[in-house]
C-alpha cells in the first residue's frame, strides 16, 4: 500500500504493478451461469481486475466470452481454468488469445504454468493450505491467493485470517492475495494488515447489477445471515469433481430444501448423482434455482445492496482508504 501525505491513502499495492490493473480487487472466477465476458469488463473498466471462470461451462460459452471481452474493455483480465477437470479445446484458446493473467484453482496446474508464460500470460493458483501454497510457489505462480473457508466457492477448512499470514510467510516475495470472508473495504484492510496485498472477491459482485444471474438468487444473498450460507458436501456426492477429494474443497449454498433434503441421504446422492444434477440444472433454467444451488460465502450476512460493479469497487475502494488512514490512531488507543 502506498501512503500519500497527511491522512490520503492510494489503494496501490505491487498486485497493482504485477498485474497491470489500477485497484488491488480481483473479480472471483466464478463458473456456471456465474461469469460472463460482460460481468468480466465491468470490473477491468473501473481499474479492478475481471475474470471468467471455466467451470461448469461449454467449450464454446468460455471461447465466446475470451474473444467478446477485449472487445468490450482495454484493460487487463483473467481466464480461469481447472486443472482436474480442464477443457483442453477451451484452454488451447485461451493461450492463443494472450491474456495479461491466467488463473488456475481447485488443482495443481503442473505444466499447465509454463504454458500461460511461455505465451506472456501472468500466473494466479488459488490455494486453500499453506502446503497448497509451497506448491504453488514451486510451480512457478506469480501471485498466490490463499482462499479461506468462508468463502462461497470451493473451500477448504482454513479461515481466511488463519490462512493468509501463514502462507505469506511461506511463499515471500510471491505476492499473496486474500479471498474468503471479504465484503467490504474494512476487509481488505484487514487483509493488507495480513499480508496480503489484494483482494479476491466472489460474492460481493454476484450481488451486482451486471451479475449474470437471476435477480432471485441476487435479492437471496441480499437478505441472508451469514449462517445460511452452509458447505454442501452432497454436492460433491452428487457432482464430485476429479480431485476434491485430494483438495478438500467444499462450495457454499444458501440454505435450500434441495441441499437440506439430500444431505441426509448421501449415499443414495451417491448413487443418483447424475439424475439429481441434471435435476439441478433442469430447475435453474425454469426459474427454480432458489429451490436447489444458491452459491453464497458467509459474506452474504454482510450484503445488503444490489450495486453496479463500479459502484461496490468505488464504495470498497474509499472504504479501505478512510480505514488505512485511521491506522495510527487506532494502533495508539
Amino acid at each position: 500500500m502506498t501512503q500519500t501525505s497527511g491522512e490520503d491513502v492510494m489503494l496501490r499495492t505491487p498486485l497493482c504493478d504485477v498485474l497491470g490493473i489500477d485497484v488491488p480487487i480481483i473479480l472471483a472466477a466464478m463458473g456456471g451461469t456465474a461469469s460472463s465476458a460482460e460481468f468480466a469488463a465491468a470490473a477491468s473498466n473501473e481499474g479492478a481486475l475481471g475474470s471468467i471462470g471455466s467451470l461448469f461451462r461449454t467449450s464454446a460459452a468460455i471461447k465466446r466470452d475470451v474473444d467478446m471481452v477485449k472487445e468490450l474493455t482495454n484493460r487487463n483480465f483473467a481466464v480461469n481454468h481447472i486443472p482436474p477437470t480442464l477443457d483442453a479445446e477451451a484452454f488451447r484458446h485461451t493461450l492463443a488469445a494472450r491474456p495479461a493473467v491466467i488463473s488456475f484453482a481447485l488443482g495443481d496446474p503442473g505444466d499447465l504454468v509454463r504454458q500461460a508464460h511461455d505465451v506472456g500470460s501472468k500466473v494466479m493458483i488459488q490455494i486453500t493450505t499453506v502446503a497448497q501454497a509451497i506448491e504453488a510457489a514451486e510451480r512457478g505462480a506469480d501471485v498466490i491467493i490463499a482462499q479461506g473457508g468462508e468463502a462461497g466457492g470451493y473451500g477448504g477448512i482454513v479461515s481466511t485470517m488463519a490462512l493468509v499470514p501463514q502462507v505469506v510467510d511461506v511463499v515471500s516475495p510471491i505476492p499473496v492475495v486474500a479471498a474468503g470472508g471479504i465484503f467490504d473495504g474494512r476487509g481488505i484492510a484487514a487483509a493488507f494488515m495480513l499480508g496480503a496485498v489484494g483482494v479476491n472477491m466472489g460474492t460481493r459482485f454476484l450481488a451486482s447489477k451486471e451479475a449474470p444471474i437471476e435477480d432471485a438468487w441476487k435479492a437471496a444473498i441480499a437478505s441472508a445471515q451469514s449462517e445460511d450460507a452452509v458447505k454442501v458436501e452432497v454436492l460433491n456426492d452428487i457432482q464430485p469433481l476429479p480431485g476434491t477429494a485430494g483438495y478438500g474443497t467444499v462450495l457454499r449454498s444458501l440454505r435450500t430444501p434441495f441441499m437440506d433434503e439430500w444431505g441426509t441421504k448421501r449415499e443414495e446422492a451417491r448413487r443418483d448423482g447424475e439424475r439429481l444434477w441434471t435435476e439441478i440444472q433442469a430447475r435453474a433454467r425454469v426459474g427454480r434455482r432458489h429451490e436447489t444451488l444458491l452459491t453464497a460465502g458467509q459474506t452474504s450476512g454482510g450484503i445488503t445492496e444490489i450495486l453496479s460493479v463500479a459502484e461496490i469497487i468505488r464504495q470498497l475502494t474509499a472504504e479501505a482508504e478512510k480505514v488505512l488512514s485511521r491506522g495510527p490512531s487506532l494502533a495508539s488507543r
